[in-house]
């Protein structure tokens, strides 16, 4: 896997709070194998953002979300098994599902040289997929590290991987990507 630029890792709430919601043994996929992406990414001393979702979209749904205030404690923390380094970005996301929108992000990672980015994380086909997707608009290479995804939905994990990523960018593996990284 070659990456069309410099690239940059995109971990989306990779946190304890979502992660408590997903059965342990996916949960340690999970976490090993962001773990395993976030590691290839600092040897190759390229930008690793970790997303943290502090808030919820504040528009109607047919299927409510939990308020800011009604989250458990710790729940936008990161899991304490992530490698996060000094120096990785942190990005909040109060209010939206996409890591890009009302954040500076884009312009963050523009002027680090970032052209390609990688993502992967919780929700596949909610805050992944919104992060991709206004990654892309914002005129980046997308990657999809989609054995590093999970959904509580199977189906729109499976809507996502089989058809929404391939429309925005390049679907990949945790291996291929690493492997990717440490031939560049």
């Amino acid at each position: 896997m070659a990456f069309q630029g410099r690239a940059a890792l995109i971990a989306v709430d990779v946190q304890q709070g979502i992660l408590g919601m997903v059965p342990g043994e996916v949960s340690a996929d999970l976490v090993a194998k962001t773990s395993a992406l976030a590691d290839a990414f600092h040897a190759a001393d390229l930008p690793v953002v970790w997303v943290h979702a502090t808030g919820l979209p504040a528009g109607v749904t047919e299927r409510p979300i939990p308020e800011p205030d009604e989250l458990p404690d710790h729940f936008s923390e990161l899991d304490p098994r992530l490698p996060v380094h000094d120096g990785d970005i942190h990005v909040n996301k109060p209010r939206t599902w996409s890591a890009f929108v009302g954040t500076g992000l884009a312009e963050k990672l523009r002027e680090l040289g970032v052209s390609d980015v990688v993502v992967l994380g919780i929700a596949t086909g909610a805050g992944v997929e919104s992060t991709a997707r206004s990654a892309y608009d914002e005129g980046f290479h997308i990657t999809a590290a989609v054995d590093a995804m999970v959904d509580g939905n199977p189906a729109r994990h499976e809507q996502a991987i089989a058809e929404d990523f391939p429309s925005i960018g390049i679907v990949s593996t945790t291996a291929d990507i690493v492997a990717g990284l440490s031939e560049d």
